[in-house]
């Protein structure tokens, strides 16, 4: 696998183009990406004069979301690209609330401790390694109030393994292309990830989710297997 880079994503986010980016993420038209908006906010739950963090927050998507709510929001990403496209696109659309975007790395955050009510990272850290992850989390609890929380969304490592596992089996019967995201190099399950929230002190609440088939996270045994995406809503744990 080749080094993935800030590069490698300003490459994807010129690629895709603006209309892209509107139509999966700001005015999202396919029903899973609705769904996943939708999740998010539902647990996020963004308030006017809330400060929120959005970490590896790409083109924007949920600082814009929450904004809109009047929150006062900041993005951090290391996509120079991605942030020039949010910075785009949140000017274009005029939330009510603050749309403030930051080129940064998630495991070093430059914020001073304790400023945020809310975290979110969606669909980020599949993108890093273990050590980022932990590295990730403790910055996490820096940043956060003792009375605020994260919202933590990944796809479920065992449902990408049963996934890879099927396309290698239409391989073998039929030749078919086995598709493959060289992106998700840091895909993680519920115990690896729970390990590092305790490592951490954090306590939460976790949550299966499936944006394509939500029946999926619903099945009793089953669910760990199929549901695509794994939720967690963490918090500082009380001393």
């Amino acid at each position: 696998m080749n080094k993935i880079t800030s590069s490698t994503y300003d490459a994807h986010v010129l690629q895709e183009g603006v209309d892209f980016q509107v139509k999966t993420y700001y005015e999202p038209q396919d029903i899973p990406e609705k769904r996943r908006k939708d999740i998010i906010l539902k647990y996020l739950k963004p308030r006017a004069g809330e400060k929120i963090l959005d970490i590896g927050c790409g083109v924007g998507t949920f600082v814009f979301h929450s904004a809109k709510k009047g929150a006062d929001c900041f993005g951090l990403d290391y996509s120079k690209e991605s942030l020039k496209m949010a910075k785009d696109l949140t000017a274009r659309y005029a939330p009510q609330g603050g749309a403030n975007f930051i080129v940064a790395e998630a495991v070093k955050l430059p914020f001073s401790c304790a400023v945020f009510d809310k975290i979110t990272s969606i669909d980020f850290i599949e993108h890093i390694s273990l050590d980022e992850k932990d590295k990730l989390l403790g910055e996490i609890f820096r940043v956060l109030k003792n009375n605020g929380f994260a919202v933590i969304f990944t796809p479920n490592k065992i449902r990408e393994d049963v996934g890879e596992f099927y396309w290698r089996l239409r391989h073998f019967l039929f030749e078919d292309k086995i598709p493959k995201n060289e992106l998700h190099y840091g895909l993680t399950n519920r115990i690896n990830f729970e390990s590092l929230l305790n490592k951490n002190s954090f306590v939460f609440d976790f949550s299966y989710h499936d944006t394509t088939r939500p029946f999926l996270a619903r099945l009793p045994i089953l669910r760990h297997l199929l549901s695509l995406n794994l939720l967690w809503i963490i918090c500082k744990k009380v001393k």
